[in-house]
C-alpha cells in the first residue's frame, strides 16, 4: 500500500512538473512572437478579468487572467489567457489542477452600450444561454446560421449588431470561437490556442471591432462615464445648469 501511495505521489508530481514546463514553454514562445511582431506582452498579474463584464458568458469560476498581449498603437484591443475552474469537466494538460481549463480570449472596446448577446457554435450552449437571454434568434445569412447560434436579451440589438459585414467577420473566426457583447465591450473566447493563434485572435478581435455597424452607437448610445448633473444636489438648491457651467440660474434663490 505504501509503495502504491508513493508511486501515485511521484506520478502526480511528474505530471505537475510537466504541466508547468509546458506552460512556461508556451509563454516563452508567445513572448518571443510578440517581440518580433512589435506587440506588448505581460506574462502575469494581468487583472483584465476584474473589469470584463462577461462572467455570465464563460461558464465556470474565473481564477485569473495571464499572458496579456496588445498592440501599443491600439490598446483598446487585448488578448489574454483566462483560467477557469469547472468542477464538471476534467482539467486540460497545461491548466493545472483537476477542473481548471485555460481559455484563449480577446476583448475590444466599442462605442455603444450593448445589451447582453452571445454567439456560439456548440449545441449545448442553449442550456446556458436560454435562461439568461431567452430564445435563439435566427438571422438572414444561411452560412452563418449553419455555424452559429445567437441569443440576446434584446432582439433588436442582435439584428442591428449582426449585419452582413459583422456575420462575415465572425465566419472568419477560428473554429469553436464564441463572441459575446455586453456594455461597451465585445469578447472572443474559445479553447486554448497556440502562441500564433493568440496573435491571430488579437487581430480577429480588431477586425470584429472594425466591423461593428456604425449605426449601433446611435441606436444604443454609450452611457456617459459621468453626468454633468451628477453632483448638482451638492449646491443646496436645484439648478437647470450642469455643475461647473459658470452660468447662474435665474430661478435659484440667492444665498449669502
Amino acid at each position: 500500500m505504501e509503495v502504491a501511495i508513493g508511486l501515485g505521489l511521484l506520478l502526480a508530481a511528474g505530471v505537475a512538473a510537466w504541466r508547468t514546463a509546458r506552460g512556461r514553454l508556451r509563454q516563452h514562445h508567445l513572448m518571443r512572437l510578440c517581440h518580433r511582431a512589435g506587440l506588448r506582452f505581460l506574462p502575469a498579474g494581468a487583472e483584465e478579468a476584474a473589469w470584463l463584464p462577461f462572467r455570465w458568458a464563460v461558464s465556470g469560476r474565473w481564477l485569473r487572467a495571464e499572458n496579456l498581449v496588445w498592440d501599443p498603437r491600439d490598446p483598446e484591443v487585448r488578448a489574454f489567457d483566462l483560467l477557469v475552474e469547472d468542477a464538471h469537466r476534467p482539467s486540460e494538460p497545461s491548466a493545472g489542477p483537476v477542473g481548471v481549463r485555460r481559455r484563449s480570449c480577446a476583448v475590444a472596446a466599442v462605442a455603444a452600450s450593448c445589451p447582453r448577446l452571445l454567439v456560439r457554435s456548440e449545441r449545448f450552449a442553449d442550456a446556458i444561454a436560454r435562461p439568461l437571454l431567452g430564445d435563439e434568434i435566427d438571422l438572414d445569412l444561411e452560412a452563418f446560421n449553419r455555424r452559429f447560434r445567437v441569443w440576446s436579451e434584446d432582439r433588436g440589438f442582435a439584428i442591428a449588431f449582426c449585419d452582413q459585414r459583422m456575420m462575415r467577420a465572425m465566419l472568419a473566426l477560428p473554429s469553436r470561437t464564441a463572441v459575446a457583447a455586453c456594455e461597451d465591450r465585445i469578447l472572443l473566447f474559445g479553447p486554448e490556442l497556440s502562441p500564433g493563434g493568440v496573435v491571430s485572435l488579437l487581430e480577429a478581435a480588431r477586425a470584429l471591432r472594425d466591423a461593428v455597424p456604425g449605426v449601433l452607437g446611435s441606436l444604443f448610445p454609450p452611457r456617459p462615464e459621468r453626468s454633468p448633473y451628477e453632483g448638482r444636489w451638492l449646491q443646496g438648491h436645484w439648478s437647470r445648469e450642469p455643475i461647473g457651467s459658470g452660468e447662474p440660474d435665474a430661478s435659484a434663490p440667492e444665498t449669502g
